[in-house]
């Protein structure tokens, strides 16, 4: 583990204007080579979220957080192979979006567009 004067040492040597100007064309190329992939993740999602939400009256602050709530789970339908692993983590982003007061019969109609893998029971 490091100590305190370790690790800004560390932080400032990351930080460092000399090693992020050798850093930073990398990761900026990386960017826009995903670009389209996500562009069109990102419209797949809101193509499928919005006839949802416009049957329902709601401020935009809200009706951001349900276009989150869906890339988020989108994501994971993507990134998980097993069906329990997405299971569980349809579980955490349900929970955590309902905590912070998403209606969940908006979200099961969500789930009903996003979710791909549908297990057999």
């Amino acid at each position: 583990m490091y100590n305190e004067k370790e690790a800004l040492n560390r932080y400032y040597w990351k930080m460092h204007h000399v090693r992020l100007r050798k850093v930073l064309p990398e990761k900026i190329k990386e960017a826009h080579d995903r670009f389209p992939d996500a562009s069109q993740a990102s419209e797949y999602v809101i193509g499928q979220v919005k006839p949802i939400l416009e049957k329902y009256p709601m401020a935009l602050e809200i009706r951001l957080c349900y276009y989150a709530y869906a890339q988020a789970l989108y994501k994971s339908q993507r990134k998980l192979t097993y069906m329990v692993d997405l299971i569980r983590e349809h579980q955490i982003l349900r929970s955590r979006w309902e905590n912070r007061g998403l209606d969940p019969s908006i979200l099961d109609e969500i789930d009903d567009r996003i979710i791909v893998h549908k297990s057999l029971s």
